[in-house]
C-alpha cells in the first residue's frame, strides 16, 4: 500500500517576521492554519512537521505535538538533509512540501498533485498559475533520497526541490494548473512573509470567520478583489 506523508517544514528564526509560525491568526495559530489545510487533504495519510534542533524550535515541537502531529527536528539551515531525515522517519513513498507561512495552501492542489504522480507514474509535480502561497509540491521518497545524497551547492541543501528541478533529465517532472479556473489566479498573495502580509491575512480571517464564513481559497480570492475594485 502506497504511503502519502505530508511534511510542513518550519523554524521561528525567520528573518523578516520572527516566531511569525506561532502568531495568532484571529483565533487560530499560523501553525495551526496550515496543519488544518493539511488535514483537509483526503489523500494525506499522516502529517510530519520538520524543524530544527536549535533550542528556540523547542516551541514548535511543543505546538506540533499538541496538535496531533509527528515532529522531527533536524539542521537548521540544511534543510534538504531536515526533510531528507524526516521522510525516513515517516516510511512514506509519496511526499507532499508545505511551508509553514502559507495559511491557506489548497488541499485540492495536494490531491491534484498525488493523483497526478501516481497515476503518471511521475518523480515530481509542482503547481503553476496559483494564488502566491498556496501551492505544493509532491515527490517520490526515491527522488528526494537521490536529491539528498548529490546534491552539493549551498543553495540546493539550504531548500528541498531545486537539486530536483535543476535536473529533468534524472527525474521525470510535470507542473500543473488548477483544475478549477476560478483558482488561476497568480496575482493574488496569500502568504506571510512581512508584518504587512500578516496584518492582511489576519483581516481576511478576521472578516469571513466572523461573518460564519469557511475560509477557502475561492472565499479568500473573493474578499481580495472585493477590496481591490
Amino acid at each position: 500500500m502506497v504511503k502519502v506523508a505530508a511534511i510542513i517544514q518550519a523554524r521561528l528564526s525567520s528573518q523578516r517576521l520572527p516566531g511569525k509560525v506561532l502568531k495568532d491568526l484571529h483565533g487560530k495559530t499560523l501553525l495551526e492554519r496550515v496543519i488544518g489545510q493539511a488535514q483537509k487533504s483526503s489523500s494525506v495519510d499522516e502529517i510530519w512537521l520538520a524543524t530544527s534542533a536549535e533550542p528556540e524550535d523547542d516551541l514548535l515541537e511543543i505546538a506540533g505535538r499538541r496538535l496531533g502531529v509527528s515532529v522531527y527536528r533536524g539542521p537548521l539551515d540544511n534543510v534538504l538533509q531536515r526533510f531528507y531525515e524526516t521522510a525516513e522517519q515517516s516510511d512514506a513513498d509519496i511526499l507532499v512540501r508545505i511551508t509553514a507561512d502559507n495559511p491557506l495552501v489548497e488541499p485540492s492542489f495536494m490531491d491534484q498533485g498525488i493523483a497526478a504522480l501516481r497515476t503518471q507514474g511521475l518523480d515530481y509535480v509542482g503547481m503553476e498559475h496559483v494564488p502566491y502561497g498556496t501551492g505544493i509540491e509532491v515527490f517520490t521518497r526515491q527522488a528526494l533520497i537521490q536529491a539528498a545524497q548529490d546534491a552539493i551547492s549551498d543553495y540546493e541543501r539550504e531548500h528541498v526541490t531545486p537539486y530536483i528541478l535543476n535536473h529533468p533529465e534524472k527525474f521525470n517532472m510535470i507542473k500543473l494548473q488548477p483544475e478549477q479556473k476560478y483558482l488561476q489566479r497568480e496575482d493574488v498573495r496569500l502568504t506571510i512573509d512581512t508584518m504587512e502580509d500578516y496584518v492582511k491575512m489576519f483581516k481576511l480571517f478576521y472578516h469571513l470567520e466572523n461573518q460564519k464564513i469557511e475560509v477557502t481559497l475561492e472565499q479568500a480570492i473573493q474578499y481580495i478583489d472585493e477590496r481591490s475594485n
